[in-house]
C-alpha cells in the first residue's frame, strides 16, 4: 500500500483550507437529490451525502466520517481518521482511508480500488469492485461480492462468503513488515459458500502463519502458496 500517499492527505487538506470547498471544524451535508459541482473537504468534520445525490468531485476528511446515502454518485472518497460508509446502489470512483473502517452496502459499485491502513472492510451482497481491495491491519469480509483485481493484506483475516469471487490473487505480504509484537498473528483466509478465487493465494515471508479454509464448495483455481490448507 502507498501509505505515504494516504498520509499526505492531511497535508493537502491543510494546504487547501482557504479554498471555498474546504470547511474547518464543520461538517458538510449534501441533501437528498442535490447535485454538487467540485470537491468537498472537511477538517474535524463529517461529510454526509444524502440519497439520490451527486458530487461531481472528491470527498475528503481529516478527523471525520464520510457517509454516502442510497442511489448516489461520488468521485474519490478518502479520509485520514474516520469511517467511510456507502449505502445501497451507490457508485464511487475509489475509496481510501488511513485509520478507519469501510462499509459497502448492497449493490454498490466501485470503479477503482478500496483500501485502508488500519481498519476493516465489509462488503455486502452484490458489491462490485473494479480494482483491488487492500488493508494492512484489518479484516476483510465480503458477501456476494465481485472483485476484479487482487485482495491483499499484511495482518488481517479475509472471508469470501456466499458466492463471492476474486478474479485476481489474494496476497498476504509478510515479507520485511514484521509488527512490533515480533510475531504475526495467525491469519485465516476463508473461502466459503461456493466462493471462488480465480488466481493464486500467495503468502510472502519466512514466517507465514496463515491457514486457508475451503468450505461449502469454496475453491481456489490457482495455487495456494506458503499456507496451510484446511478443507471442510
Amino acid at each position: 500500500m502507498k501509505q505515504t500517499a494516504l498520509i499526505a492527505i492531511a497535508t493537502v487538506m491543510l494546504a487547501c483550507s482557504a479554498s471555498s470547498d474546504t470547511h474547518i471544524n464543520k461538517s458538510i451535508t449534501v441533501a437528498d437529490g442535490e447535485i454538487r459541482n467540485g470537491s468537498l473537504r472537511s477538517v474535524n468534520g463529517d461529510i454526509n451525502i444524502g440519497n439520490e445525490a451527486k458530487v461531481d468531485g472528491s470527498c475528503t476528511t481529516v478527523n471525520g466520517e464520510i457517509n454516502v446515502g442510497e442511489n448516489s454518485e461520488v468521485g474519490d472518497v478518502s479520509c485520514v481518521n474516520g469511517e467511510i460508509s456507502v449505502d445501497r446502489n451507490s457508485k464511487v470512483s475509489n475509496i481510501s482511508c488511513v485509520n478507519g473502517s469501510i462499509s459497502l452496502g448492497g449493490e454498490v459499485e466501485i470503479d477503482g480500488d478500496v483500501s485502508t491502513v488500519n481498519g476493516e472492510i465489509y462488503a455486502k451482497s452484490e458489491v462490485q469492485i473494479a480494482g483491488d481491495m487492500e488493508t494492512v491491519n484489518g479484516d476483510m469480509k465480503m458477501t456476494q461480492t465481485m472483485i476484479k483485481g487482487d485482495v491483499s493484506t499484511v495482518n488481517g483475516d479475509v472471508a469470501l462468503l456466499d458466492k463471492s469471487t476474486v478474479h485476481g490473487n489474494i496476497i498476504i505480504d509478510r515479507d520485511n513488515k514484521k509488527p512490533r509484537s515480533k510475531e504475526f498473528k495467525e491469519l485465516f483466509i476463508t473461502i466459503d459458500g461456493k466462493s471462488k478465487v480465480k488466481g493464486n493465494i500467495e503468502v510472502r515471508g519466512d514466517e507465514p502463519n496463515v491457514t486457508v479454509v475451503l468450505a461449502g464448495g469454496g475453491e481456489v483455481l490457482g495455487e495456494i502458496i506458503n499456507a496451510k490448507v484446511v478443507r471442510k
